[in-house]
């Protein structure tokens, strides 16, 4: 039986930095999703992408390393190595840690949203690859936008009034909107990213 995922976290991961170190990561990452037996007996949808089988292969613990979930769309390129997880509860920060240990010529760059975290996270403080810093959920869409001018646009189109493009405005007018609305079925949602290193997480 599969494991259904309950309370998903997401998790968009870049690496950059020696080149040798990057392509040993990659192949083994690529060896092991494409096993027809997954390296380690699991549970998961993918069991051969299981994130487990990618500790044990780096030389860790599977029983101490969090890593209930699975990677995705792992691509190499010239300057950097991506992958996507999907994980329950948490994002596998403490994998990052142990790829970080096993390869220090590397460095790692995530942006991580999780369904019931009150801020979605990212490392990448100059925006190097993850740019977007706001979640808007907002009919008709829900969509990621890297600053608050855009927001502070789109959320005054909605509500249709003009607002300050600042943080303070933007949830002062989401506020406002919502008392004023609490008869109606509708919502503004606005998230934005905390930047924050791997060690704090």
């Amino acid at each position: 039986m599969r494991k259904k995922m309950s309370n998903p976290a997401f998790m968009s991961v870049c690496i950059v930095g020696d080149r040798r170190q990057l392509r040993s990561l990659y192949q083994k990452m690529l060896r092991l999703q494409n096993r027809k037996k997954p390296l380690i007996e699991n549970g998961f949808y993918h069991p051969e992408r299981w994130l487990g089988n990618l500790v044990s292969r780096l030389g860790g613990d599977y029983n101490e390393v969090y890593c209930r979930g699975t990677w995705d769309d792992l691509d190499l390129n010239r300057e950097r190595l991506y992958f996507f997880t999907e994980s329950a509860w948490n994002a596998p920060f403490d994998l990052l840690r142990l790829i970080q240990k096993v390869y220090p010529g590397l460095e790692i760059f995530f942006s991580a949203v999780g369904d019931d975290w009150d801020s979605y996270l990212t490392n990448d403080a100059e925006r190097r690859f993850f740019t977007n810093r706001f979640e808007l959920d907002m009919p008709p869409d829900n969509d990621y936008y890297d600053t608050i001018e855009e927001v502070a646009e789109l959320v005054g189109n909605y509500i249709g009034r003009h607002i300050e493009p600042s943080k303070e405005a933007v949830y002062a007018a989401i506020e406002q909107w919502e008392d004023e609305n609490e008869d109606i079925d509708a919502y503004i949602n606005l998230k934005e990213f905390e930047v924050v290193s791997l060690d704090e997480v």
